[in-house]
């Protein structure tokens, strides 16, 4: 409210009859009589004082106002009392004081709930995500998942994909926590609950508005305690699902969910991921569901299947780095078939999608060594060497973790480099000049002794 507007009701409240009565107990905005200008002049002051961070200050008025006259300034009374609390609280340290200010904090939320709860916008589900939030961050109690679970499962189911990131986080890790205590009782549920959270996530993650970037941090968190909990274990997961993919086969919402919970695990050997995927399909077919199926026929040895699967999975996905996946699996399918050609050809299409990967260069040096480029010429022929050799040098530079194994081979293949003795046949090959490398591999690289 602004200045000028509270003088003049603070004036005409002079006017009044002497009675007073606090707006906490007549339930009007401001209260009447000389209370009404009590809670006028501290609803200015505080404001005043917020206005210039001078938060102690504003901390005093504000208390008038929150205990006598609770509806004066709206929702807007309680979240920057929630901030002056939390200022309060963080540079208080007599414990004694800090529990006092703790339980003040509490209160201001409920007391929120009792008056704003219903406002459209900010309503109970919103605000009990936010009194979670603070009870969890200055509580002196270590267990209070009985406490603080309602409030947060409050928020996130009832606002689904405008909860608040931090909250949906918070809830996941505490349910991980709950899961860690009685991994019997509530396997299942934790499961069942990640599936719910990343389908939350991922819908806000879709509306590509100005905190994309904060959900889909959140979303690979989630992966993240999932699969470290315990819970993504393949054997766990066999056990919980193996049922419920024949009790949901013609249902391929659910079969996708369970697809996706394999997936993230990196369980893609399993039966129970190889049934879902193909029930899926069949039902609807997808990009996710097409790569399952390509696996179960690798797992099997059905090379050609495989890469029909791949090849569907590739037309169907439009996310890059999913694509990478199916196309580096789909070009080991085709090297495994010695399609060689196009193999290379599937392992360039997965550097396309990712360039940051080294995988698929160490699969083209592998291809290279292989393959015969000058089959009726022994020492051209050889150059194929020095071709995979510079695969290897991109694969390391690329992903350093790949180093040991690209030595190795880089080791290896330099045993059949060209000699000099073979080179002095072969003035094209002399150390230093350029030479393309004929065949499938058609790489230039540079002669060296």
């Amino acid at each position: 409210m602004k200045i000028k507007t509270l003088l003049l009701a603070v004036a005409t409240m002079v006017a009044l009859p002497s009675f007073a009565v606090k707006g906490v107990e007549d339930g009007s905005k401001f209260g009447t009589g000389e209370d009404s200008i009590r809670c006028l002049e501290n609803l200015s002051l505080y404001t005043n004082y917020y206005k210039v961070k001078d938060y102690n200050l504003a901390y005093d008025s504000w208390k008038v106002v929150f205990e006598e006259c609770p509806k004066a300034a709206g929702t807007t009374l309680y979240s920057q009392g929630a901030f002056l609390i939390s200022y309060k609280i963080s540079g208080e340290t007599d414990p004694a004081k800090k529990q006092a200010l703790f339980e003040e904090l509490m209160k201001c939320y409920d007391q929120r709930v009792q008056y704003f709860g219903n406002n459209k916008k900010y309503p109970e589900a919103y605000i009990r995500g936010r009194q979670a939030m603070d009870y969890i961050k200055f509580t002196n109690e270590t267990n209070y998942l009985d406490k603080v679970l309602p409030w947060l499962e409050m928020s996130v189911t009832k606002r689904g994909a405008d909860a608040d990131n931090d909250v949906i986080q918070k809830y996941f890790e505490l349910l991980e926590h709950r899961y860690q205590s009685d991994k019997a009782k509530y396997s299942e549920s934790f499961i069942n609950d990640y599936l719910a959270l990343g389908t939350i996530v991922d819908q806000r993650i879709a509306r590509a508005d100005k905190y994309k970037e904060a959900y889909m941090i959140t979303r690979n968190n989630l992966n993240a305690i999932f699969v470290n909990s315990g819970a993504a274990d393949c054997s766990t997961l066999e056990g919980v699902f193996a049922a419920k993919v024949e009790e949901n086969k013609l249902n391929d919402a659910e079969l996708e969910k369970i697809i996706s919970i394999f997936d993230y695990a990196d369980c893609k050997e399993s039966e129970v991921y190889f049934t879902a995927s193909s029930y899926a399909h069949a039902l609807n077919p997808v990009a996710k569901t097409a790569v399952g199926c390509a696996r179960q026929a690798m797992k099997k040895e059905e090379y050609s299947t495989a890469i029909k699967y791949y090849n569907e999975a590739l037309a169907l996905e439009q996310v890059d780095t999913l694509k990478y996946t199916y196309a580096i699996e789909k070009a080991n399918a085709l090297y495994i078939s010695k399609r060689y050609s196009e193999a290379k050809s599937a392992a360039v299409q997965a550097i396309s999608f990712d360039s940051r990967q080294g995988e698929p260069h160490l699969l083209l040096a592998t291809i290279y060594a292989t393959v015969d480029p000058y089959p009726e010429d022994p020492i051209l022929n050889k150059t194929k060497y020095w071709a995979a050799v510079d695969r290897l040098q991109t694969a390391k530079s690329i992903e350093p973790e790949l180093a040991e194994k690209a030595n190795t081979l880089i080791n290896s293949y330099r045993k059949f480099y060209p000699s000099k003795e073979e080179v002095f046949f072969k003035p094209e090959l002399a150390p230093g000049a350029e030479f393309t490398v004929g065949g499938i591999i058609n790489e230039t690289v540079r002669c060296r002794d």
